[in-house]
């Protein structure tokens, strides 16, 4: 027996009932749907102290929409997103397209980093839920300079991995998974509790699978579908195995999530490591 409940935002889990997570979860996709930070893109390198246009697109229809926040965030080596500061609050009304501009931080680190948007929604007078976009991630440096043949060269190598992550620039990060805990034992048979929690502002979109694994050797499925969440994905897994290795200490799951940023890419997050008794 398998089953899962994609959990809402805090304020909206007490007044829903998990028959009602997936139709919040859907409206938020209705209200938001149609709206995206353009730029800065994935192509921008920007220098620590550089001057930055955001850039927020709408398709037009009868709800009002309202910029009222605009927060810069990093993105460490280990894939969590960073709060870095508040940029911009007020009342931007959106029509198709609006603009602010931003001076980064001059002692910021090198690293990809990203804007996020609170979009206000009205429709007929009344309230309805928040959206959050976000941009594409960019690069940053330290610095840079012209050579000697006018091409530009930068402090950090733009192609330096632990820095500038490419799995990370495609949107894959803002995920842990926080159940099983390393170092867990489970029997055969057991329902397992698989807890994934989201931040807000990660750029990813859909779980579409989770698989169990022993090291590198797939041995089941177990869940497969489409759910977008907001905060939190639980899965009870009831493993089955026909065999199992008592003495293997890495079992573990992976999930399969797509991104928001790049439709081709599809996503994927490991649990931490335990073992399986007979």
């Amino acid at each position: 027996m398998k089953f899962s409940v994609a959990a809402v935002s805090a304020f909206a889990l007490s007044a829903l009932s998990l028959v009602a997570a997936d139709s919040y979860a859907d409206a938020i996709k209705a209200w938001c749907s149609g709206l995206e930070v353009t730029t800065p893109d994935s192509s921008v390198i920007a220098v620590a102290g550089q001057n930055m246009k955001i850039t927020v697109t709408r398709e037009e229809n009868d709800k009002e929409k309202t910029i009222t926040g605009l927060d810069l965030y990093s993105v460490s080596s280990s894939g969590e997103a960073k709060y870095v500061q508040n940029v911009w609050a007020g009342d931007y009304k959106l029509k198709s397209t609006a603009s602010i501009t931003d001076d980064l931080p001059s002692n910021v680190s090198p690293g990809l980093y990203y804007y996020r948007a609170w979009i206000t929604n009205l429709i007929n007078g009344r309230h309805g839920p928040d959206c959050i976009e976000t941009s594409h991630t960019f690069k940053v440096t330290s610095g840079s300079h012209k050579n000697a043949a006018g091409i530009v060269e930068y402090a950090e190598s733009i192609h330096d991995n632990n820095l500038y992550n490419a799995d990370h620039a495609d949107g894959c990060f803002g995920i842990s998974v926080d159940y099983p805990q390393e170092g867990s034992t489970f029997k055969n048979g057991d329902h397992v509790h698989i807890q994934v929690k989201r931040d807000a502002s990660s750029q990813t979109d859909a779980l579409t699978k989770i698989e169990l694994y022993k090291g590198d050797q797939l041995m089941n499925t177990a869940w497969q579908g489409s759910e977008s969440f907001q905060n939190s994905f639980v899965l009870k897994d009831h493993m089955n195995l026909p065999a199992v290795d008592p003495n293997a200490n890495d079992y573990h799951y992976k999930l399969y999530i797509t991104s928001k940023k790049n439709d081709q890419k599809t996503c994927t997050f490991t649990s931490s490591n335990f073992k399986i008794s007979i």
